[in-house]
C-alpha cells in the first residue's frame, strides 16, 4: 500500500514537472523573441486560473504560476485575454495615454502595433522553441547515454502472418524498409505500426545475398510498452540469435545531427499518421490529450521506479525515460500549437499571412468571430482526445 502511494506520488510529480518545464519553455520562446523587440509585456504565466504564486519583475512584468497546470501563456500590452486576441478598445486607450504622456512608454512598445513581420516571428518563437528543446534533449540523450542501434535478425515468423505470406525467412537480417535504413527497434516497430494495409518494401540480407520483399502489414489490437490496447500494424516477425542492441556515445556535433535526425523522423510520423486520418486509413484513435499524456508519463515513471535493481541503476533509467517522454511531448506541444486554430498559434499566422497579403488586418469583428470559432474546435476536438484517452487508460486495466 505504502509503495503503491509513493509510485502514484511518483507518477503525479513527474507529469507536472514534464508538463510545467515544456510549457515554461515553449513560452519563454515567445517572451524572449518579443522583449528582444522591446515589446511590452505584462504577464507571464504557467498554468491557468487564479495565481498561486506571483512576482512582478524590474522591467513591470508579472510572473505568475496559477493553480491549473496544464498550460500557460505570455500576456501582451493590449492583449484581451491569455489568447493574445487584441482588445480594441483599450488599444485605443493606450493610443491616447500615450500621446498624452510623451516622456512615458511608446506606442511601439505595444506588440499589436509593431509591423507583421515581428508579430509573426514573436507566435512562431513558441513552437520553435519546443522543437529546438527536442533537438538539445535528444542531444544530450546521444551525448550521456548514446544513440541506440539494432540490428534485426529474424526469429520466429508467425505462420498466416503477412511475413509469411511474402516468403520472410528465419535468420535473414533486416536492412531496409523503402529505402531507408532503420536505426532502432523503436524505428522500425513505429514504421510498421504506422502502415497497416501500406506494402513496405523490405531489404534484408543473408550471406552477403541482398533481396527485397513486400510486406503489407495487418491492423492487430496488441498491449503497448505500458499495457494498454491500441490498433496498430503488425506483419508477425519476431527477432531471433543474433539480434543486438547497442548505444554509441555522440560527440558534440554528431549529437546535435542526432537531435535534428530524431526531430525529423518525430515529426514526419506525426505529418504521416494525420494524413492517414484524412484518408480514412486511421481511426484517429491513437491521438490522445492530457489524460494520455500523464498517463504515459507517469506509468513509465512508477514502472522505472520499482525496478529492482541498485539506485544509481534506476536513476539513470528513470532520467533515460523522462528525457525521451520529455522531448516526445515537446515535439508535439510544438506540432499542435501549429495548427491554423485563432486561439492557436497557428491561427495568429494564420491571420498575420493575411494581413501580410491584404496589406491591412482583418477587421476585429471577423477576428473576434475567429477566436470563438476556434475556441469552440478546440474545445470539440479536447472532448474527443479525452473520450479516447478514457478508452486507452480504461484498456490497461480491462
Amino acid at each position: 500500500m505504502f509503495a503503491g502511494l509513493i509510485y502514484m506520488f511518483i507518477a503525479a510529480l513527474s507529469f507536472l514537472l514534464v508538463l510545467s518545464f515544456l510549457v515554461f519553455f515553449h513560452e519563454l520562446g515567445h517572451y524572449s523573441v518579443a522583449r528582444l523587440f522591446g515589446m511590452s509585456v505584462d504577464r507571464f504565466s504557467i498554468g491557468f486560473g487564479k495565481p498561486i504564486w506571483r512576482r512582478t519583475s524590474k522591467a513591470g512584468v508579472e510572473w505568475v504560476i496559477s493553480r491549473i497546470p496544464l498550460g500557460g501563456y505570455v500576456k501582451f500590452t493590449g492583449d484581451a485575454g491569455a489568447a493574445s486576441n487584441p482588445d480594441a478598445e483599450k488599444l485605443e486607450k493606450i493610443r491616447i495615454e500615450y500621446a498624452k504622456t510623451p516622456d512615458g512608454p511608446s506606442v511601439g512598445d505595444i506588440f499589436h502595433f509593431r509591423p507583421v513581420w515581428q508579430r509573426a516571428l514573436v507566435v512562431l518563437a513558441g513552437p520553435i522553441a519546443n522543437f529546438i528543446l527536442a533537438i538539445i534533449i535528444f542531444a544530450g540523450i546521444g551525448m550521456t547515454y548514446g544513440e541506440r542501434s539494432f540490428v534485426w535478425v529474424v526469429g520466429e515468423v508467425t505462420e498466416g502472418s503477412p511475413a509469411d505470406k511474402a516468403g520472410v525467412q528465419t535468420g535473414e537480417r533486416l536492412i531496409e524498409m523503402d529505402g531507408q535504413k532503420m536505426r532502432s527497434a523503436t524505428d522500425i516497430i513505429t514504421y510498421i505500426s504506422l502502415r497497416s494495409g501500406t506494402p513496405i518494401m523490405m531489404s534484408f540480407v543473408t550471406d552477403g545475398v541482398t533481396r527485397a520483399v513486400i510486406v503489407t502489414p495487418e491492423r492487430k489490437t496488441v498491449r503497448d510498452g505500458i499495457g494498454a490496447q491500441v490498433n496498430v500494424g503488425r506483419i508477425g516477425m519476431g527477432t531471433g540469435e543474433g539480434s543486438s542492441r547497442a548505444f554509441t556515445k555522440l560527440g558534440p556535433v554528431t549529437s546535435v545531427k542526432y537531435g535534428v535526425r530524431e526531430l525529423s523522423g518525430n515529426l514526419k510520423s506525426t505529418f504521416y499518421y494525420i494524413k492517414r486520418i484524412f484518408s480514412g486509413k486511421e481511426s484517429g484513435k491513437q491521438l490522445g490529450s492530457v489524460v494520455k499524456i500523464a498517463t504515459v508519463t507517469g506509468k513509465i515513471a512508477a514502472d522505472t521506479a520499482s525496478i529492482d535493481a541498485p539506485a544509481i541503476d534506476v536513476l539513470k533509467a528513470y532520467a533515460y525515460n523522462m528525457l525521451h517522454i520529455m522531448a516526445s511531448i515537446s515535439i508535439a506541444l510544438g506540432f499542435a500549437n501549429l495548427m491554423p486554430l485563432p486561439v492557436l498559434d497557428g491561427g495568429h499566422l494564420m491571420y498575420y499571412g493575411y494581413e501580410a497579403v491584404a496589406g491591412r488586418p482583418l477587421s476585429q469583428k471577423k477576428q473576434e468571430f475567429g477566436f470563438k470559432i476556434g475556441f469552440a474546435i478546440l474545445l470539440t476536438l479536447f472532448v474527443v482526445l479525452t473520450i479516447n484517452d478514457i478508452g486507452y487508460v480504461g484498456s490497461i486495466i480491462s
